[in-house]
């Protein structure tokens, strides 16, 4: 079973503060940076979520999910898959901007929109904050440890043989 993040546009555009018509942002924008998000939280989940090519979600096979989520994606991970949507979107659109942010002034008049700028780094800032607060980063987990025999010992209950030594 897949499913398309298009149930998630709502809270999207309330979290970037586009919801007013007519809109900043085309649906279709906004559905690409939802499959975006989950495409970069891959590494964070283990890729729990994989994409087709219809650009449908859907749940990893060799991930074992709780049996009474009823939907296709964790009500948990909703939130994860907005905040990096956001993410997305608001890094994209200071980058767009980058070259509009200025500052200058004559005799008469001066003008700057260098705090806008840091306003919407500011906002970014925050949604990486608290997503990193929701989520372990990839960069900071453990390798998966791997079980490999050890020579000479035999792991049978607690009295095995190591090295020809029996142990008390």
């Amino acid at each position: 079973m897949s499913v398309d993040l298009s149930f998630l546009l709502n809270d999207l555009r309330l979290e970037i503060g586009d919801i007013t018509v007519p809109y900043r942002y085309m649906d279709q924008w906004l559905n690409t940076a939802l499959l975006a998000a989950v495409k970069a939280l891959g590494g964070w989940w283990m890729n729990r979520y994989l994409v087709d090519s219809n650009n449908q979600v859907y749940r990893n096979p060799n991930i074992l999910f709780d049996p009474n989520f009823t939907t296709e994606i964790r009500n948990t991970d909703e939130r994860d898959i907005v905040l990096m949507a956001t993410i997305i979107i608001l890094g994209g659109s200071l980058e767009n901007n980058a070259w509009n942010i200025a500052s200058w002034k004559d005799q008469e008049i001066s003008y700057s929109n260098i705090t806008g700028g840091k306003i919407m780094q500011d906002a970014i800032q925050r949604r990486w904050d608290e997503l990193n607060s929701r989520l372990m980063p990839p960069n900071k987990r453990l390798a998966r440890a791997l079980k490999g025999s050890l020579p000479g010992y035999s792991p049978s209950g607690g009295s095995g043989y190591e090295h020809g030594i029996r142990k008390p």
